[in-house]
């Protein structure tokens, strides 16, 4: 693709756990049995290819398409991606 981009790639993750075990290499020793793609995501900390933070579950946009949600989350997400209300009928669409 020939989009630049200014910064690292953010990630949001909602286990302050995870986020420290992949900034800080000194719980090593504790995590040499996980999967290759925790390592690949400590190393583009690292290489600040991405940057890790914190989002409280509340807050995590990507339910709205993985879950089933009662009609209050999911207008409350809706309106943080801000989605718009379009109708196909207005617009003469069938």
């Amino acid at each position: 693709m020939s989009e630049q981009q200014d910064g690292p790639t953010i990630i949001y993750c909602d286990n302050r756990s995870a986020i420290a075990m992949a900034k800080n290499p000194v719980h090593h020793q504790r995590t040499k049995l996980i999967a290759i793609k925790y390592h690949f995501i400590r190393e583009a900390e690292i290489t600040k290819q991405s940057q890790l933070e914190y989002c409280s579950t509340e807050d995590q946009v990507v339910d709205i398409f993985t879950k089933a949600l009662p009609r209050a989350n999911f207008e409350q997400l809706w309106i943080m991606l801000g989605v718009t209300e379009f109708c196909i009928k207005e617009q003469g669409w069938n």
